[in-house]
């Protein structure tokens, strides 16, 4: 019986949760390090260069989300474009901790397609790589006549930078490939509309302080949050 009230419980707090979506106007949450978090406001701003910046906060906490556009589409976090940004404050009896995206060096996390698809190549599942700051990055190839044409990151190393070009060692040495952007410092924002001055979107991202310390807001929501008049 313990079992069913406490599923039951857990049911309406999700359905609490998806409706309060629908009847609060506007909403700014997500998930941070795993537990539920809300904005008490949160407010819409476009600067000079057409850049939309998104401010949420409550009582101590602030969460900043900025695009290089107000365009709806994806924009990738923690790269070398850094008009895509998020970051995270919180202040409490007077200390401050900041969380940003900004550019650091980590183990590689997200990498491009093939810069230089190379010749010679055997399909490998664990192939050794070279370039850039960092070193032990391996990805998994999949081949074509001698070509790479796929690439999959098996394990990502330490010490990489956004932009870096590494190459994949075999064949001519030549297949290449860049890094996108790091473990600790990571995430997309996706503008889905905008609508009468209202933007909605979903967001996620992983943010890292002064100390090497990660900060993770998942399943993050921004809807209908209107464009400031001041």
């Amino acid at each position: 019986m313990k079992k069913i009230v406490s599923l039951f419980a857990l049911v309406v707090a999700f359905s609490s949760c998806q409706e309060d979506l629908q009847t609060n106007n506007p909403a700014f949450q997500a998930k941070q390090n795993d537990v539920y978090w809300r904005a008490s406001d949160a407010r819409v701003s476009v600067d000079e260069d057409g850049r939309m910046i998104i401010t949420a906060y409550n009582l101590y906490e602030t969460v900043t989300l900025e695009t290089s556009s107000t365009d709806p589409g994806v924009y990738v976090l923690g790269t070398t474009n850094q008009d895509n940004f998020a970051s995270y404050s919180n202040e409490i009896d007077g200390f401050e901790d900041y969380y940003d995206t900004g550019l650091y060096t980590g183990p590689a996390f997200k990498v491009s397609g093939m810069i230089n698809r190379g010749t010679g190549y055997q399909a490998s599942a664990g192939a050794q790589t070279t370039g850039g700051t960092g070193s032990g990055l391996r990805v998994a190839t999949q081949t074509t006549n001698g070509t790479v044409t796929a690439i999959t990151v098996v394990a990502r190393g330490i010490g990489y930078t956004p932009g870096d070009v590494v190459t994949i060692v075999g064949g001519n040495n030549m297949a290449s490939f860049r890094i996108i952007n790091i473990q600790q410092s990571n995430g997309e924002i996706e503008i889905e509309e905008v609508e009468n001055g209202l933007f909605t979107g979903t967001y996620k991202f992983n943010a890292v302080n002064e100390n090497g310390e990660v900060i993770t807001f998942s399943e993050g929501v921004f809807y209908k949050i209107p464009l400031s008049t001041f």
